[in-house]
C-alpha cells in the first residue's frame, strides 16, 4: 500500500474559552487513493501559547502526543472518518513571569480519543480540513495549579480543526 504524507496545520480549542492551541506536525498514512480504510502515524510539534488574563501574562508550552495510530476510512461520498488516541503534557507554565509548572510532570491522567471527520468530497491526494470534538481527561501532576487547569481545560467541549496538506515523502 502506498504512503501518503501530509503536513498538519491547525488548532485545538479549549472548552469555555477562546483559547486556541496551535497544532503543527506531520501525518504519514498507508492508503490506496479513493474510498477505503487507512492507518498512519501522527507526529505533532510542541506548541507555545501566550495569553493575558486580567493583566497577567501566562505562557504555556504544551506537547500533544499521538498514543495510537490514526485509523480511519474514506467512504464513497468522500467523507473521511478517523480517530486517534492522544495524551497532553504541559511541559512548562509561567504566570506573571514565575514558573508554576516545569519538567513535564503535568499531563492528562489518560488518553483522549479524538474523532476526526471531513465534509463530503475529501480526497487523500488533495488533503483538506478535518474537524472533531472530544472530551479531554483531567490533568494530574501540576501541583497547586492542577485544579485550575482542569477547571479550564478538562471535560467535554474541546475541539480540533486541522488541515492536511499533501507533501512529498519526508518533506513534512
Amino acid at each position: 500500500m502506498p504512503e501518503i504524507a501530509f503536513a498538519v496545520r491547525g488548532f485545538l480549542t479549549v472548552r469555555h474559552s477562546p483559547l486556541r492551541i496551535p497544532v503543527r506536525g506531520s501525518l504519514v498514512i498507508q492508503a490506496e487513493p479513493g474510498p477505503g480504510a487507512f492507518a498512519g502515524r501522527l507526529a505533532l510539534d510542541q506548541s507555545t501559547v501566550t495569553r493575558h488574563v486580567l493583566g497577567t501574562s501566562i505562557l504555556a508550552v504544551v506537547q500533544i502526543t499521538a498514543e495510537s495510530e490514526v485509523v480511519g476510512q474514506v467512504d464513497r461520498e468522500g467523507r473521511l472518518f478517523a480517530a486517534v488516541a492522544v495524551g497532553a503534557v504541559i511541559d512548562s507554565l509561567q504566570v506573571a513571569g514565575r514558573t508554576a509548572i516545569s519538567g513535564g510532570r503535568c499531563r492528562t491522567a489518560q488518553q483522549a480519543v479524538v474523532p476526526l471527520w471531513s465534509r463530503p468530497g475529501f480526497d487523500l491526494a488533495r488533503g483538506g480540513r478535518l474537524t472533531g470534538r472530544y472530551c479531554r481527561p483531567p490533568f494530574t501532576g501540576g501541583g497547586w495549579i492542577t485544579p485550575l487547569i482542569n477547571l479550564v481545560a478538562a471535560g467535554p467541549g474541546n475541539a480540533v480543526a486541522i488541515d492536511l496538506i499533501p507533501t512529498q515523502r519526508g518533506a513534512a
